[in-house]
């Protein structure tokens, strides 16, 4: 049940590009979290958010430096990675990333945030969930 947020300067991409980047990420964290990619279950509970920025609002070092780089916030339950799992996730999203912004010279053209959420504390529909729970919803075989 991740959360993927995806913090872009306007235009960066079309929508097009966006699809594809979403798309990619999607399956990058669905496969980080050992979730099966052709899983209904699994598609449906990875929500994941582009939000363009102004330009001038994206300060690197004090400055508005063009092109300006994404941040990447992904929002996991606790345990749902390893650190395995989260050092394999990182990489990928770094392809992705460079597939779809290119390279910048001489500095990074993205963060990319992992955060986790206590056990017991991801609801919805006004349930709790669980690591277990949202495990057997994704189609995820527990370790």
């Amino acid at each position: 049940m991740p959360l993927i947020q995806v913090f872009a300067p306007q235009d960066t991409l079309s929508k097009k590009e966006q699809k594809t980047l979403m798309s990619r990420l999607s399956n990058a964290v669905l496969q980080a979290e050992g979730a099966p990619l052709d899983s209904i279950g699994a598609q449906s509970l990875v929500w994941a958010y582009y939000v363009e920025q102004a330009h001038d609002s994206i300060y690197i070092g004090g400055k508005n430096l063009e092109p300006s780089p994404l941040r990447i916030a992904i929002t996991t339950p606790e345990g749902a990675l390893t650190e395995r799992t989260r050092n394999s996730l990182i990489a990928e999203i770094g392809t992705i990333v460079d597939d779809s912004i290119g390279l910048f010279e001489g500095r990074l053209n993205h963060w990319t945030m992992l955060n986790e959420i206590d056990d017991g504390c991801w609801g919805g529909a006004g349930q709790v969930f669980h690591l277990s729970d949202i495990q057997t919803a994704m189609n995820i075989q527990a370790a």
